[in-house]
């Protein structure tokens, strides 16, 4: 084993071939040859002593030695990452590699991004629009650094703060009867068709703890994981909608959907979800401090 002898570029290698899963696609990553990476990453092995994938035909899968190089490896990165844009001239340094569930990444990453990037002259952010549980996988991942999700966030050691918060809606298509101002208790929505987001979305799991146990039943009639195509569902009378405020604004000022008033409130929490002791970057230190004081319109 020579520990000492490890290169930034080997540690590269890896984390692009722990990243993309094939040597492949981590060689185009880094505009590097196949066999050129393959030797770094066969060099870094043998420093360390034995293998850190076990190849299951063209995958590379990490195995638990690589699991155990993937945080420092990630960690040495970003801060020689930092580094070299400090020393450019930029006074905050690192990139923002940030994700966002599909209601946060259409209505609200846009302001806050744009209210920022007006204080802090940055490179481009990478940004990732997905449902909670895949942005968890990505940050458990080292994909990205901080997520800003509407679900809850289960069965990972990640840290979750409170940010803003979201009320949800009941929406059908105008003329429903449902849609006539009268407030309504949830079991008065039995039997009826929803038009909902996907299994794993924080949308669809408020759905199943708020509404579906008040429900004596009800009959799925879409799934999207789309905000927009849901609004055109309820709006073609397909069935009943349950979608936050932001993602509803536009349609309901344009008279596409109507309201069905409830008698209880439904909000919720949207939260920063961060690794526990994963390196942060001063600019995305400055950055999550400025989400701690931004408020949504």
């Amino acid at each position: 084993m020579n520990i000492s002898a490890i290169t930034f570029r080997q540690l590269r290698v890896f984390d692009a071939v722990a990243r993309h899963g094939s040597l492949t696609r981590a060689a185009a990553a880094l505009f590097l040859s196949k066999a050129a990476l393959s030797v770094a990453l066969r060099d870094l092995e043998a420093q360390l002593g034995g293998p850190l994938f076990d190849r299951i035909g063209n995958r590379l899968i990490l195995n638990a030695c690589g699991a155990q190089l993937r945080p420092m490896a990630d960690d040495m990165l970003q801060r020689l990452a930092a580094m070299e844009r400090l020393f450019k001239g930029e006074t905050l340094g690192g990139r923002l590699r940030i994700g966002a569930s599909v209601t946060i990444g259409n209505h609200l990453l846009p302001p806050l991004l744009a209210a920022f990037m007006a204080q802090v002259e940055m490179p481009r952010p990478e940004i990732a629009v997905a449902n909670t549980a895949r942005l968890c996988r990505m940050i458990e991942g080292f994909e990205i650094d901080a997520a800003f999700v509407e679900g809850g966030v289960h069965g990972a050691p990640l840290d979750v703060e409170p940010l803003w918060r979201d009320r949800l809606l009941v929406v059908a298509a105008p003329g429903d009867a449902l849609a006539d101002g009268r407030r309504r208790t949830a079991a008065e929505l039995s039997g009826r068709t929803w038009v909902l987001r996907e299994a794993e979305s924080g949308t669809r799991e408020q759905f199943a703890l708020r509404l579906e146990p008040e429900l004596k039943s009800w009959t799925l009639g879409l799934e999207f994981g789309s905000n927009e195509a849901i609004v055109n569902a309820v709006a073609a009378g397909i069935g009943l909608g349950f979608l936050s405020e932001h993602a509803l604004a536009d349609a309901l000022a344009a008279g596409r959907v109507a309201p069905v008033r409830l008698t209880a409130r439904h909000d919720r929490s949207l939260d920063l979800v961060t690794a526990p002791g994963k390196y942060q970057s001063p600019l995305l230190r400055r950055f999550l401090d400025f989400c701690r004081t931004w408020s949504p319109g």
